[in-house]
């Protein structure tokens, strides 16, 4: 066979070349990249994000501080003096002040307003007394002159409390009776306007007021409620306040009337910040009458609580102590005649409470004829200052988180120091400090520890009675949120 010939160049046929296979670089990068990024989020998001989970508030210098000073009983409460927690420089501070207390209108209602007054400088170690401060008085401290500002007066048979304005707080054994009735004062420190809600917890569950939801107060303005007009009721309840617009400081007046011959007589109702598992009440006397713990339970389940006295050599349950168990969404009220009589609560100057979830509390009692109101204390855990009434007064410490020392430093009208202590103090046992008459003016410090206290001011002559004020830790830093993208 032979072979054909193989067409030469020019013949007059085309060649066909075979077709080489490319790829398109964009048609890559379109496929491959996507690949990658997904796989680069799906590694990244396998590693630990410091960020993850709450976090807690980080803290700054604090730059803007506002202390809000009821005004006392009557035209006769003493003046407002100002003060400074150890170690802080100071400077000047607004005032804003208003006028005593009036007689309340037909519907249980008044309002009155704060007024710009002259300047005061508040230094480290020297307190000032503010001037035409009878009635309410609203201190606002900015720069230096915010950290450690303290306020109090010197009204020794009722002493009210100053404090920084709050915004979720209780007020737990408020009434609306004729033997025992409740006024409400709420301060708005601020220009804008605030609003309040109050909500009600009794011994059946939640109460409903519609006269309490929405409570206005305008900027500058005070806002006196007496409940036994504006919400009338037989039994004694819990109150949730909430401020739900603005800012406003709330204090309460309970009067105890025996609808007789008896004396008529008033304290202040200390607020609790939140409810607890575990408080601790200072400041009770020797003797008492119808002492009544009043216990809120604000959540979903039943609670039972234990009551243990508080002395100065040991914490103890009573063999008469009985638990005490409180309805979810209500309050109860239990005498303790028979943990606090003379035999059983000889020595006792506390009363501690440990529960199974959450609860806020108060005790009321009767001594010498005067209505006493305690509250949970709060802790210190930094250096702190209160304002005391001249005159016999007792500290008394408590609540020690572990063995330490409390420095204890007393000064007089004039800012001199009148007297120094350390005192020892434990987690079993409280203890006490007797001040010097003069002293208007009282710092504690512990050490390695932390702690709570009461000043207890006996009161002598036609109109005896106690008063005792809780040490409120002071505002040094201010505490800034961490917010995270989710």
């Amino acid at each position: 066979m032979s072979e054909s010939p193989s067409p030469e160049a020019g013949s007059g046929r085309r060649s066909t070349p075979t077709p080489e296979r490319r790829v398109d670089i964009l048609v890559a990068l379109g496929i491959i990249l996507p690949v990658v990024v997904a796989l680069s989020v799906a590694l990244i998001g396998r590693e630990d994000d410091p960020l993850a989970g709450s976090l807690p508030p980080a803290t700054s210098t604090l730059t803007s501080a506002t202390v809000v000073c009821p005004a006392g009983l009557d035209a006769a409460a003493g003046p407002v003096r100002a003060v400074r927690v150890p170690d802080v420089p100071g400077g000047k501070v607004a005032i804003r002040t208003g006028r005593a207390p009036v007689d309340a209108e037909s519907n249980g209602t008044t309002e009155g307003v704060t007024r710009k007054g002259a300047a005061v400088t508040v230094e480290a170690e020297a307190g000032v007394v503010v001037p035409s401060s009878r009635g309410v008085t609203v201190l606002e401290g900015r720069g230096d002159a915010a950290p450690g500002l303290v306020a109090g007066r010197g009204d020794r048979l009722a002493v009210p409390e100053c404090r920084a304005p709050a915004y979720d707080e209780w007020l737990v054994g408020v009434s609306a009776s004729a033997r025992y009735a409740t006024t409400l004062e709420l301060v708005n420190p601020d220009d804008g306007d605030a609003v309040v809600d109050i909500e009600l917890l009794g011994a059946a569950g939640p109460e409903d007021e519609p006269a309490l939801r929405g409570i206005q107060v305008p900027g500058h303005s005070i806002k006196r409620i007496e409940l036994a007009k504006a919400a009338p009721r037989a039994t004694s309840t819990a109150a949730h306040l909430t401020v739900t617009r603005g800012r406003v400081t709330a204090t309460t007046r309970n009067t105890w009337d025996p609808l007789g011959r008896g004396r008529i007589t008033t304290d202040f109702l200390p607020t609790v910040a939140e409810p607890a598992t575990s408080s601790l009440m200072l400041g009770i006397p020797e003797k008492s009458v119808s002492p009544t713990l009043f216990v809120a339970n604000p959540g979903d389940d039943e609670v039972r609580v234990t009551t243990r006295l508080v002395t100065a050599e040991a914490v103890f349950t009573p063999t008469d102590a009985k638990e005490i168990a409180v309805a979810p969404h209500s309050m109860k009220a239990v005498r303790l005649d028979a943990i606090l009589s003379d035999d059983t609560a000889k020595g006792a100057v506390g009363l501690a409470l440990e529960s199974t979830g959450p609860v806020a509390s108060s005790l009321r009692l009767i001594s010498n004829d005067d209505l006493v109101l305690l509250a949970p204390v709060p802790e210190l855990r930094d250096p702190a200052a209160v304002v005391v009434p001249a005159g016999a007064k007792t500290l008394l410490l408590g609540g020690a988180t572990r063995t330490g020392v409390v420095h204890v430093k007393s000064y007089d009208a004039a800012g001199k120091a009148l007297a120094e202590k350390r005192v020892e103090v434990g987690p079993d046992r409280a203890a006490s400090v007797t001040l010097p008459p003069k002293a208007v003016t009282v710092e504690i410090e512990a050490r390695n520890t932390r702690i709570s206290a009461v000043v207890s001011i006996p009161v002598k002559g036609r109109q005896p009675g106690l008063a005792t004020i809780r040490v409120r830790p002071a505002e040094l830093r201010s505490r800034i949120p961490v917010v995270v993208p989710q």
